[in-house]
C-alpha cells in the first residue's frame, strides 16, 4: 500500500527527535506459559512466544524504555496463490480489508485512530504472505488492537469501496511498471518454469481484477479470505512497554477469537528454475541507465541448513574484495564498480537462486566474457582451495562478536521481520539464526558449490545496449532470451586460464579481544579541541556504552556552492575516493567497522563507526589518503558516467519523489537544474578534478564530531592527525554556514514541468517567515491530524491519486506545510481544485476538533521524541543537526520538547488560517506533467 506516506511520517517525526502515556491493566490469564526467546547480552528486551488457543503463534517484545507500541500480523498466503484468472487478487484483498468491520464501519477508522494518537500503518503483499503492521502512542494501544484485530474476525468487504480499491492497485501497478526492480523481479516469473505461479501477474490492474464469467471479482476475494485467513495459517507479534504477561494478556484478549479454520498452508510444489532454465542470457534494456551483470544460479531450497550457513560461506569468499580475488582484479582492469552477492534459497517457494551482482563500467561493457570467465574460474578455485574451516572459523568469531554487540532494532521493524520468518524459522531463534554458525559443514559447502556451475548458470545482461525483442507483459520495457553456446562454455574455459587469482587472506582489523570502554562522563557534547582551522567535539553514549563509536571528520568549506562546476566536482571527487578505498571499506566493514565518504549539508566528510579501537588507525590511513589523493583518467569516467546516469535516473523518478527534488532546487540557493549540472559535467576536465581537490584540502575548516568509545585524548589523537597530515597549503578558515532566503510573505512561485512519465504530480507548499519552533510545533502537531483526513478524501473517496500525503518542511530555520499527490486519472488543474477546494473545506474539521484528540496526540509526540534510543545508532544523530548547524547549546530538542507542550488548539486553528486560508506565507506550487502515453494494461 502507500508506503511514501509512511517514509514521510517516519521521515517528519525522526528529523524533530534528532532536532530534539498510561500502561494498560489487562491481566495475563491464569495457566498461560510463556517461552523465552534466545537473545544477545546487550538486548534488554524481553521476548517470549506462546500459541493462542485457536492456533495463533504469537511473540512478545516487552521493552521499557519504549514509548510506542506496535503489531505486524501476518497471514501465510501471497501472490503465488492467486488464481489464473484473477491475479493481483492476494494484493486486492489487502486492500479490501482495512475498509470497515461490523464493530467499527468506517472505512479508514482504523488509520484515522492510528494518525491522531502519533502512529502509522501500512500493509504489504508479498509471494508467500500478507503483512500488516501498526504503531501507536502506548497508551492507545489496546483500542487500537480491538481495531486491528476486528479485520481479521469480521470484516465487512464494503462493496461501494470495490470499484474504487481497483483504482488504488491500478495506480500501485502503474507507478510501479516502468521500476526496473519490479519489472526485473517481473521477469524473474516470466522467464521462470511456466508452470510454476511466478509466471501470473502478481499486483492486480484493471485489466486482471475484473469479473470472470459467472465469477465476480467480489465473491473471489471473499472466497480467498475466508480459504487462506484462518488463525492456524497465521503470526502476530505485538510490541511495547507493557510486561510481557500484559502483552500476552492483550493478545488473548483481542485474537482468540480469530476463526481456526484448520486449514492447511499453502505450499509451492513446482520448482521455479528446472534444467530447461539453465545455461541462459536474458537480455534487458532497463528504464533508468544502468549496467549490470547478474550471474545467477537455481539453488535448492536449503533454508533449514540456517545453522550451518553454507551459502553465507560462500558468498563472504566470493564477495571479498581483499587482493588477488574476482572483485578486487575487476576493478583494478576497470570493468566492474561494484561486486555484492547474495542469496534467496527460498525465492521460488521449493527453490531459490544465488547471485553475483556486478556492477558494469562503460569500458567493461566490451569485456563481459571476461568477467564471466574471472568468475567461474574464482568459484573453481573456492572449490578446490576454498572450502577450509579456517575461513569458518573467522567468520563465526566475527558473528559471535556482533551478536555478543548486537544493536537492537527498531522495534516495529524488528516486529513485521519476525512475523514474516515465524513461517520457516523456530521461535526460539528469531534474534539469534542470523549469527549462528554452530559447525564447519564442509559437505554443506560444496553441495552449493556443486549449484554454481557455468552450465546452470542464468546471465542477465541489464544494460541500454542490451539486444532485446521481447515485451514484458504488464510492465514497461522488452527482454531477451538466449541459450548458451557451446562454444561460450570453451571461451569462458580459456580466458578463465589467462587470469590468476587468490582467496582472501585473514582479516587483520578483525580482533576477538574485548577493547576499553570508555566512562560515560560527557553527557552533553563538549568542545575538546580548539584550535585555529580546527575543532573537535566530544559525547558519550547515555544508554549504549559500549566497544562503538561514531566518527565525523567534516571539511567545512564553501566551494562546492560557489558554482555549478563545483557542486558537480564534488560528487565526482567522493566518487573516486569511494572506489579508491574500496577494499579498505570491505575489509574494515566484515571486521565491524563502517567507513565511508560523505557529502552533509555540502560538504565533505569522512566518517567511521563501530568498533573504535582501530579508528585513529584507520583514520590515519583515509586520511593520508584524501589528502594526497592521485587521479587517473579511468576512475575519473567512470565516476563520470555514475554522475551521468544518477541525473538521468533522477528524472525518470516517479512524480512523488521529483516533487519534492524540484522543491528543494527552489528553495534552496544556489541550487542548479539538472540540464545546468549535466552541462557542467561535459566541461569538467581530469586537471579540473585534480585542481579542485587540492583546493578543497587546502582550503576549509576540519569540525571534527566525536559520539561514543572515545575520550578526550582520543579526540585531540584526531585532531592531531589532521594537523601533521593536512597540506602545508592548508588555510584554515572560520566556519562557513550556507545562507537561507528568508520566504517572502505573499509571494507565488509556481513551476511547471513536463516529466517522462504517465502520471501527474502536483505539491503545495505554504512557507512562514516565523522562525520559532512554535511554529515547528503546530506544523507537526497539525500534520499529525491533517494528513489521515486528506488521504480518506482524496485517495480513499475521491481516487484522484494513489500516492496523496502532506507534511512538513524545514529550510534553514524557516518551516513550510506541504500538500502533494500523485495521480493517473487527474488532470493537474482539477488536482490543485480539490487541494484548494479540501484545505476551505478542512477548517470546519479542524475548528470542531476534539481537544482531547489534539491533548492526546501532544502526550503521544512528546513520549515518542522522549524515549531512549533503542541502539547505539539511533542515538548521536540527535546531535548532528545542531552540530551542522553551528548550534553549541545544542538545544534544539528541548527548545522543540517545550514547544509542543505550550501548543495549544487555538494555535494550531490560527496557524492553519494564516498559513493556508489567508495565505499569510510564501506560496510554492509544483506541477509535473506526465507526457508518456499510458500503455494499455494488457
Amino acid at each position: 500500500m502507500n508506503g511514501l506516506r509512511v517514509v514521510q511520517y517516519l521521515a517528519t517525526l525522526a528529523f524533530l527527535m534528532a532536532a530534539t502515556a498510561c500502561t494498560t491493566s489487562v491481566e495475563a490469564p491464569a495457566g498461560s506459559e510463556l517461552e523465552a526467546l534466545a537473545k544477545s547480552p546487550n538486548d534488554q528486551r524481553e521476548y517470549s512466544t506462546f500459541t493462542l488457543a485457536n492456533d495463533l503463534q504469537v511473540v512478545l517484545i516487552s521493552d521499557p524504555t519504549l514509548e510506542v507500541s506496535g503489531a505486524s500480523l501476518s497471514v501465510g498466503v501471497g501472490s503465488y496463490e492467486n488464481p489464473e484468472e484473477f491475479p493481483g487478487l492476494a494484493h486486492y484483498l489487502e486492500h479490501m480489508l482495512f475498509l470497515g468491520t461490523e464493530k467499527y464501519p468506517e472505512a479508514n477508522s482504523f488509520q484515522t485512530y492510528v494518525q491522531e494518537n502519533g502512529g502509522f500503518s501500512n500493509a504489504y503483499t508479498a509471494t508467500d504472505h500478507t503483512n500488516f503492521f501498526f504503531q501507536i502512542g502506548e497508551g492507545a494501544f489496546d483500542q487500537a488492537l480491538d481495531r486491528y484485530s476486528d479485520y481479521f474476525k469480521s470484516p465487512t468487504f464494503d462493496k461501494t469501496y470495490s470499484d474504487k480499491e481497483r483504482n488504488a492497485v491500478n495506480s500501485e501497478w502503474s507507478m510501479g511498471k516502468s521500476d526496473d526492480a519490479r519489472i526485473i523481479n517481473r521477469l524473474r516469473g516470466v522467464t521462470a518454469n511456466p508452470e510454476h505461479p511466478a509466471q501470473r501477474m502478481s499486483v492486480g490492474n484493471l485489466m486482471t481484477l475484473v469479473d470472470q464469467g459467472d465469477t465476480s471479482l467480489y465473491s473471489a476475494m471473499k472466497d480467498f479470505y475466508q480459504r487462506y485467513y484462518s488463525s492456524n495459517n497465521m503470526k502476530l507479534v505485538l510490541f511495547g512497554k507493557q510486561k510481557s504477561a500484559t502483552l500476552q494478556a492483550l493478545a488473548e484478549q483481542h485474537f482468540s477469537a480469530i476463526a481456526n479454520k484448520n486449514i492447511q498452508p499453502p505450499v509451492v510444489s513446482v520448482t521455479g528454475l528446472t534444467d530447461l532454465q539453465s545455461g541462459e542470457h536474458i537480455y534487458y534494456q532497463p528504464q533508468k541507465p544502468t549496467r549490470q551483470m547478474v550471474i545467477e544460479f537455481p539453488l535448492k531450497n536449503n533454508s533449514s541448513q540456517w545453522r550451518v550457513k553454507p551459502n553465507r560461506y560462500v558468498a563472504n569468499l566470493l564477495s571479498s574484495e581483499e587482493p588477488g580475488t574476482a572483485a578486487e582484479v575487476l576493478r583494478k582492469k576497470g570493468w566492474i564498480d561494484n561486486f555484492t552477492v547474495s542469496d534467496r534459497p527460498d525465492y521460488y517457494g521449493k527453490d531459490g537462486i544465488f547471485s553475483i551482482n556486478i556492477g558494469l563500467t562503460e569500458k567493461g561493457i566490451a569485456h563481459q566474457d571476461e568477467i564471466i570467465a574471472t568468475v567461474f574460474k574464482y568459484l573453481d578455485l573456492i572449490r578446490t582451495s576454498g572450502v577450509d574451516s579456517v575461513y569458518y572459523q573467522e567468520y563465526k568469531a566475527m558473528l559471535a562478536k556482533q551478536y555478543e554487540d548486537l544493536q537492537v532494532p527498531n522495534p516495529l521493524n524488528q516486529a513485521v521481520h519476525f512475523s514474516q520468518v515465524l513461517f520457516t524459522l523456530p521461535a526460539q531463534h528469531l534474534n539469534d539464526a542470523f549469527y549462528t554458525y554452530q559447525q564447519f559443514d564442509a559437505k554443506a559447502v560444496k553441495a552449493v558449490l556443486a549449484q554454481l556451475t557455468p552450465q546452470r548458470a542464468r546471465v542477465w545482461h541489464i544494460s541500454p545496449e542490451a539486444e532485446v525483442d521481447t515485451k514484458i507483459p504488464y510492465y514497461e520495457g522488452q527482454y531477451r532470451v538466449q541459450k548458451f553456446d557451446p562454444a561460450e562454455l570453451d571461451r569462458w574455459q580459456t580466458l578463465g586460464q589467462t587470469t590468476e587469482l587468490q582467496l582472501p587472506a585473514e582479516n587483520d582489523l578483525f580482533s576477538t579481544d574485548k577493547a576499553q570502554v570508555v566512562d560515560a562522563s560527557i553527557m552533553q557534547p563538549r568542545q575538546v579541541v580548539d584550535q585555529p582551522g580546527i575543532e573537535a567535539w566530544l559525547v558519550h553514549s547515555e544508554y549504549h556504552q559500549s566497544e562503538h563509536g561514531y566518527l565525523q571528520v567534516m571539511f567545512n568549506t564553501d566551494l562546492p556552492l560557489k558554482s555549478a562546476k563545483n557542486n558537480v566536482m564534488s560528487d565526482l571527487v567522493n566518487r573516486i575516493f569511494a572506489l579508491q578505498t574500496t577494499a579498505l571499506r570491505d575489509k574494515a566493514g566484515r571486521a565491524g567497522i563502517g567507513m565511508g565518504i560523505e557529502r552533509p549539508k555540502n560538504n565533505h566528510a569522512l566518517t567511521l563507526s563501530g568498533y573504535s579501537e582501530k579508528h585513529p588507525l584507520l583514520y590515519q590511513r583515509l586520511l593520508q589518503r584524501w589528502v594526497n589523493m592521485a587521479f587517473n583518467e579511468q576512475e575519473f569516467t567512470i565516476a563520470k558516467q555514475g554522475f551521468s546516469d544518477w541525473l538521468d535516473g533522477r528524472a525518470k523518478e516517479e512524480p512523488s519523489r521529483q516533487l519534492f527534488t524540484e522543491l528543494n532546487r527552489l528553495m534552496v540557493d544556489p541550487s542548479w537544474t539538472d540540464q545546468a549540472l549535466a552541462n557542467a559535467l561535459e566541461e569538467i576536465t581530469l586537471e579540473d578534478i585534480k585542481q579542485y581537490q587540492k583546493d578543497l584540502v587546502s582550503d576549509n575548516r576540519v569540525r571534527i564530531f566525536a559520539f561514543g568509545n572515545y575520550n578526550k585524548a582520543n579526540v585531540k589523537e584526531f585532531a592531531s592527525i589532521t594537523q601533521a597530515t593536512m597540506p602545508n597549503t592548508w588555510q584554515k578558515q572560520d566556519r562557513y554556514f550556507a545562507p537561507v532566503t528568508k520566504p517572502v510573505i505573499g509571494e507565488h512561485t509556481n513551476y511547471r514541468g513536463d516529466i517522462a512519465k504517465t502520471d501527474n504530480g502536483l505539491l503545495q507548499a505554504y512557507y512562514s517567515d516565523d522562525t520559532s519552533l512554535d511554529v515547528a510545533a503546530q506544523l507537526f502537531l497539525l500534520n499529525s491530524i491533517f494528513q489521515q483526513a486528506f488521504y480518506n478524501q482524496l485517495r480513499t473517496e475521491e481516487q484522484v491519486g494513489y500516492v496523496v500525503g502532506s507534511s512538513i518542511d524545514r529550510i534553514g530555520d524557516y518551516w513550510g506545510f506541504i500538500l502533494y499527490a500523485q495521480t493517473t486519472n487527474t488532470e493537474l488543474a482539477d488536482l490543485s481544485d480539490r487541494f484548494n477546494q479540501f484545505v476551505a473545506d478542512y477548517w470546519l474539521e479542524l475548528q470542531a476538533l476534539d481537544n482531547a484528540v489534539l491533548e492526546q496526540l501532544r502526550a503521544t509526540v512528546i513520549a515518542q521524541i522522549n524515549q531512549p534510543p533503542g541502539n547505539f545508532y539511533e542515538e548521536y544523530p540527535k546531535y548532528l543537526n545542531d552540530f551542522y548547524r553551528g548550534n553549541d547549546k545544542f538545544d534544539t530538542r528541548a527548545r522543540l520538547i517545550k514547544a509542543i507542550k505550550n501548543t495549544t488548539k487555538a494555535g494550531v486553528v490560527a496557524r492553519y488560517k494564516a498559513l493556508m486560508l489567508e495565505q499569510n506565507a510564501y506560496r510554492v506550487d509544483v506541477e509535473l506533467q506526465g507526457t508518456q502515453a499510458a500503455q494499455p494494461a494488457d
